[in-house]
């Protein structure tokens, strides 16, 4: 017993050591036209009154419950004279990362089963647990101490098998839902890296065949306790060119600063000989709210006219709404109750949480200032635009003690049965009491 003990011990550190899978979990595109890349996107249609976007923040089984509370309250949201339609069916994006990856995902796919199934299968499972007991059966503990696998590759597996059933991006197209984005991080960059055709077009993958489970891993690759997701980069070998905006920036030193830096991502991810593999990370690290994906859109697109164009959208709608909802936690106040120096994890979770807690206000200041651009741009010849930015945060609760609750609720993929219904009611309450919301809703009505 003494010997497999410390066998066990050994291999579980070399598992800690060799965290980056070796055989990348994407395949190459064949070969790339225009048409067949456009194959993912919708045609055109008319947005009628409303374009909803729908954010949900990272944060484990926390955020997940948060979102799926705020999703419950938009499907019993009954708009339109005749009652014919509910908030929900409405929602034109989801944008998801890390624990808000698992209901976008999910609900992108199999839309109103969610309400049957998700709970159960994610929402009240130790997950975490799961997920460890994977990690430590025998034949994995061997595996993980080669460069063949990796945790993430184990969680991967863990989603695919028992929450998404093995559906693709080509099934989740198919399926003919709201446009779902999964983010994630590129380790070496820094770079929000969505999963997205044009993105996989840039690298020339199929993301068609890419299972759903590999990008929520992917998103939620919480650093030191999951691997990166390793991907390949087929760039230049299916004879995809990046559209001409990308050399024009590069060239014009006076081009706008935000359109240059994507000009250069673009560059980046399109040179194999130099970035031959991507090393995906949770996308917190880049965005934790879901919403740099549109903002950035926004940007590169340069006008509200040019943005409706590019999502084929053929009429101007009368409403636009974002709906982020942010299960953002407390500053790690523990630290300052003692004289001693922080533990290294306390430093790096104090660290990031701070980096993220700045980068969440900066990220809906800016999307509040694009929405009054587009408010102010489309609105013309007799036609008024409305624009709604609703805000769904623990911040937002009056009682101090609720708030410390649920913001104090640990960032991990088990919690309470109890936990989980209390997340979802304040969810629900939260979206239901916004006063941006009630003012779309009666709006709808």
């Amino acid at each position: 017993m003494p010997h497999l003990a410390l066998t066990l011990v050994l291999a579980a550190v070399a598992a800690s050591l060799g965290c980056v899978g070796a055989n990348a979990v994407n395949l190459p595109l064949e070969s790339y036209t225009p048409n067949e890349a456009n194959r993912a996107q919708e045609p055109e249609t008319d947005a009628g009154e409303v374009i909803i976007y729908l954010a949900f923040s990272g944060g484990g089984t926390r955020a997940a419950a948060f979102a799926y509370g705020v999703m419950e309250e938009l499907h019993e949201t009954v708009i339109g004279t005749d009652g014919a339609s509910n908030m929900l069916a409405e929602v034109d994006t989801i944008s998801g990362v890390s624990g808000g990856s698992f209901p976008a995902a999910y609900y992108g796919v199999y839309g109103d089963r969610i309400f049957d199934e998700f709970e159960d299968r994610f929402l009240k499972r130790n997950v975490q647990g799961s997920l460890m007991l994977r990690g430590l059966a025998p034949w994995n503990l061997v595996r993980l101490a080669t460069p063949w696998l990796s945790r993430s590759d184990l969680a991967s597996q863990y989603y695919n098998k028992h929450l998404f059933e093995g559906a693709t991006f080509g099934d989740l197209r198919a399926a003919g839902g709201p446009r779902t984005y999964i983010n994630a991080t590129d380790l070496s960059s820094g770079t929000r890296m969505t999963f997205t055709q044009e993105s996989f077009e840039l690298i020339c993958s199929d993301l068609d065949v890419l299972p759903l489970s590999v990008a929520v891993a992917a998103s939620s690759a919480v650093p030191m306790l999951l691997s990166p997701i390793s991907m390949r980069n087929y760039a230049g070998q299916c004879g995809y060119e990046p559209p001409g905006w990308v050399q024009e920036a590069l060239d014009n030193p006076d081009s706008n600063r935000r359109v240059r830096q994507s000009a250069r991502n673009y560059a980046e991810f399109s040179d194999r000989e130099s970035k031959p593999y991507i090393h995906l990370i949770d996308g917190g690290i880049s965005d934790n709210l879901g919403l740099r994906a549109s903002i950035d859109f926004l940007n590169l697109v340069g006008d509200a006219q040019g943005a409706l164009e590019a999502r084929h959208i053929a009429d101007v709608p009368k409403r636009i709404a974002v709906i982020a909802v942010n299960a953002e936690t407390d500053p790690n106040w523990t630290i300052d109750l003692s004289s001693a120096a922080p533990s290294f994890a306390q430093l790096m979770n104090s660290v990031s949480g701070s980096q993220i807690r700045r980068y969440n206000l900066e990220t809906l200041v800016t999307m509040e200032t694009l929405l009054d651009k587009l408010q102010g741009d489309l609105s013309r010849d007799g036609h008024t635009v409305e624009t709604y930015m609703v805000d769904v945060s623990f911040d937002v609760l009056d009682d101090p003690d609720l708030r410390t609750f649920f913001k104090r609720l640990p960032t991990s993929f088990v919690l309470t049965d109890g936990e989980v219904d209390e997340l979802r009611g304040v969810g629900r309450r939260l979206l239901r009491e916004s006063p941006e919301f009630q003012k779309l809703v009666e709006s709808l009505r």
